[in-house]
């Protein structure tokens, strides 16, 4: 709108200039031409003012050009920019992520079953220890102030809690035990156990530490009134009820416990010949002087021709070694009588038992089999070799 404004101003100016030139003194010459003269100077007067009013149009176009902000040449346009690639766009999917499960303070991760696999056969009223082995997946150490505690299910007759007996720092493992009795009636048991901490504050294994282990077992029959015989006191030794002259023993044991122990054996090295190829029960008296270990079986009816045989020794190594094997026997209802007494020393040689029973036929018989320790009980490790009534 300015520029039209403006070329019209200069046209009426050009116009009002040239009409103005009529006024103009003529100067007298003879050959003076007063059309030319005026034509000449409107002609001078447009050119002057049509480049002005070109000079200053441009100019203004420019100024108005760089008030725009025209591109250069050598820039791409904005319209025609690629949009650089924006990842925190709101339409590109982002996968989703979990939130960490901070680690506890008490936490814990089976490792095995040392002893007793689930579903495993026992006998009516055979007592074993459950063993577990746990390692510590928390961030606090285990003390001795933990215990090993029954949660739910069949107890078995074990204790309702039993204590660490060490330290378990975090990535370390423990074993756990527990001494258990099979019922005597048939059929299969399960019991559930967790760890507690000092403060009470039950735990296991899993995501959450919530998890209780477990025992499981499956007892086959119900436990007779008295066994018959051919009876094995080597398979079916904790049946018995092991003691020394201070209390009852785990069975199977413990063969470090100070408190004497029995563990089967099934390919024994004995003082003579190495291994032997049949199966023992390795007994160790309790380690005090003339300390003792005594299996009191439940009662067995004795048929005719029925005869108690074994073969007893000291194990390989066991140098040290002088004890009294003792049979015992009581018919319910009466006094315990001896069957027989045989003194073992480690001197390469072994001693084979073979008693005749006869004389108790159709009596129910309970039999005591006891090792005894002539002195300190002190490397006084013995063997009852395949120990039977058949």
């Amino acid at each position: 709108m300015k520029s039209k404004f403006a070329i019209s101003a200069v046209a009426i100016t050009v116009f009002t200039i040239l009409l103005s030139g009529c006024n103009l003194p003529i100067t007298q010459g003879g050959n003076a031409n007063p059309g030319a003269y005026y034509t000449q100077a409107a002609e001078t007067i447009v050119a002057q003012l049509t480049y002005s009013v070109i000079e200053t149009y441009v100019a203004q176009k420019t100024q108005e050009a760089l008030v725009t902000s025209t591109p250069l040449p050598t820039q791409t346009p904005e319209a025609t920019q690629t949009p650089s690639p924006n990842p925190t766009a709101t339409n590109t999917p982002v996968p989703p992520t979990k939130t960490p499960i901070p680690v506890p303070c008490n936490a814990a991760q089976f490792i095995a079953d040392v002893t007793i696999e689930d579903d495993e056969v026992m006998l009516p009223g055979e007592s074993f220890y459950k063993i577990w082995r746990l390692k510590n997946v928390g961030t606090c150490t285990w003390t001795t102030d933990y215990d090993l505690v029954f949660v739910s299910g069949d107890r078995l007759n074990g204790e309702k809690e039993v204590p660490l007996t060490s330290k378990v720092v975090p990535g370390s493992t423990i074993d756990v035990a527990v001494y258990l009795t099979a019922p005597d009636k048939k059929g299969t048991y399960q019991g559930f156990w967790m760890l507690r901490s000092g403060n009470g504050s039950r735990f296991g294994f899993g995501t959450f530490a919530d998890q209780a282990f477990w025992v499981k077992i499956n007892v086959k029959k119900s436990a007779p009134s008295e066994y018959d015989t051919p009876f094995s006191f080597y398979t079916n030794y904790c049946l018995a009820e092991w003691s020394n002259k201070d209390q009852v023993i785990p069975c199977p044991g413990n063969s470090s416990s100070s408190a004497g122990s029995v563990v089967y054996v099934k390919r024994p090295y004995i003082e003579k010949g190495g291994q032997d190829d049949e199966p023992a029960l390795w007994v160790r008296p309790q380690q005090v002087k003339n300390g003792v270990i005594t299996a009191k079986f439940p009662p067995i009816l004795i048929q005719d021709g029925d005869r108690l045989t074994a073969t007893i020794g000291c194990m390989k190594d066991a140098n040290k070694c002088d004890v009294d094997f003792i049979i015992d026997y009581r018919i319910v209802g009466e006094d315990t009588q001896n069957l027989g007494s045989w003194n073992e020393v480690y001197d390469k040689a072994i001693t084979r038992i073979d008693e005749d029973l006869s004389f108790l036929k159709d009596e129910k018989v309970i039999f005591y089999l006891t090792v005894h320790a002539n002195g300190s009980a002190t490397g006084d490790d013995a063997f009852w070799l395949v120990p039977q009534i058949k």
